[in-house]
């Protein structure tokens, strides 16, 4: 049952005539939590466009190795690694492949990584501190590998003796404290204390257990050490120190000494999917940051790093350049983790109209979410699956939903709805949105 106190908006658009065919406190500002998404998606999409590609090159001098990083929240991400059956360390298999190729079979000097497209604030200072660690909560760097987290599996061995212990990507840099016995009555627990490199795991272990994946501080570090695994498993010796080293001159170009091996790409329909559909946070906030990016160098203000704080700025300019009220809209980060974001309904369904009015229409449409399907709305409004799209959101206290409705009339709706202040479950609201949704959707 709805909670007395909680608050509303609603706002229902004619994409085509921008006529508002309903609204309830639209233009009230209020916490959208990962309906948030919508604005960072809409603002990488019209900026960047369509075919903006995220880079991460291998390079070399000839001695040293080079990984320069382009912000991509896509390099080694499970989930698209596994949609081309690959594993998450598979482009550092290919990596080493390359250097045997050109008869590099030992790297003479260092591993030089170069993170420095993004600022080193990977922490949003206004994420609650009992986000942090988790995986929703990971890190933002400008080299990212497995979403910034590890997966850690046990399995039992000898009955009380130590469980086996498995971590993807695999690495050296994680301290591992492994009290956990095999066999016994109780479970296994991970504690990772955040912004450690800790992780304990405790109680007892009686058949394989895949703990969820849980942040690594460090992103660059880790995909650095992941590289220099997979190198020594394929026989590269490499004896050389893991330096951090920025390798961009003022205008973006990489240093004249450094020659590039190979390059991985994740496209932009990947990224806006990853948002979209799986309202995966990492794959957010590197996208707003990397607006802030090329924020920096519109304004000639050269080959600045990416923040929360530029990429902010951009976000907020390129709504209101597309037309978008922006008035009252706080955008404090990308994924809408943190309670200082505002929105109003109104903005959530403008912006979508806006983006159905241009060319990138289609491209939006097929990155959110599909009830009955996939992403956040799989298990929603199974009806619905080829009339709907959709961005949820969902905090303690908060339950958004935004997206477009086909009607029996032939009509396209951009929507939002976002409920704030309730103190009970977000079942009742989540109810009320997917009842909102089949009424219009039925609507002639």
């Amino acid at each position: 049952m709805p909670h007395a106190k909680a608050i509303a908006g609603v706002c229902v658009l004619d994409v085509a005539t921008g006529e508002t065919v309903f609204a309830h406190q639209a233009d009230k500002a209020m916490i959208p939590a990962s309906t948030m998404k919508v604005f960072t998606l809409a603002a990488g999409i019209l900026e960047l466009g369509p075919s903006f590609t995220f880079d991460t090159m291998l390079g070399t001098d000839g001695s040293n190795v080079y990984i320069i990083g382009s912000g991509d929240p896509g390099f080694g991400d499970p989930v698209l690694a596994k949609a081309l059956n690959q594993s998450v360390t598979s482009v550092f298999e290919r990596w080493a492949d390359v250097l045997i190729q050109r008869g590099m079979t030992t790297i003479q000097g260092d591993i030089v990584i170069d993170a420095s497209i993004f600022d080193q604030q990977t922490i949003h200072p206004a994420w609650e501190k009992s986000d942090l660690g988790k995986w929703y909560a990971a890190p933002v760097s400008g080299l990212n590998i497995n979403d910034n987290c590890l997966d850690i599996t046990i399995r039992p061995a000898a009955s009380g003796s130590p469980a086996l212990v498995n971590i993807i990507p695999d690495n050296a840099l994680a301290q591992i404290i492994n009290k956990c016995r095999s066999g016994g009555k109780g479970k296994a627990i991970l504690h990772h204390p955040p912004g450690t490199w800790d992780y304990r795991i405790s109680g007892r272990c009686k058949k394989r257990w895949p703990f969820g994946p849980v942040a690594f501080p460090d992103p660059a570090a880790l995909t650095a050490d992941a590289f220099r695994a997979v190198l020594q498993k394929k026989g590269i010796e490499f004896a050389g120190q893991l330096v951090h080293q920025h390798m961009r001159q003022d205008d973006g170009q990489l240093s004249p000494e450094v020659f590039v091996l190979d390059i991985h790409q994740t496209s932009m329909a990947d990224i806006l999917s990853r948002i979209g559909k799986n309202s995966q946070n990492l794959f957010a906030e590197c996208l707003l940051k990397r607006l802030g990016v090329e924020r920096s160098m519109r304004n000639g203000l050269g080959y600045a790093s990416g923040s929360w704080k530029s990429g902010s700025q951009a976000v907020q300019e390129i709504l209101k350049r597309t037309g978008v009220n922006t008035a009252g809209l706080i955008v404090s980060d990308g994924s809408g983790l943190s309670r200082k974001n505002r929105c109003s309904a109104r903005q959530l369904a403008d912006t979508l109209m806006r983006l159905h009015q241009q060319s990138v229409g289609e491209l939006v449409w097929q990155s959110l979410a599909v009830p009955g399907e996939t992403g956040s709305l799989r298990k929603r409004m199974k009806k619905l699956k080829t009339v709907l799209r959709g961005k949820t959101g969902t905090m303690r206290g908060i339950s958004a939903l935004s997206g477009y409705v086909d009607t029996k009339s032939g009509r396209r709706l951009s929507f939002g709805m976002i409920f704030n202040g309730y103190k009970s479950s977000s079942t009742p609201y989540k109810a009320i949105q997917d009842r909102i949704c089949k009424l219009l959707a039925n609507s002639r």
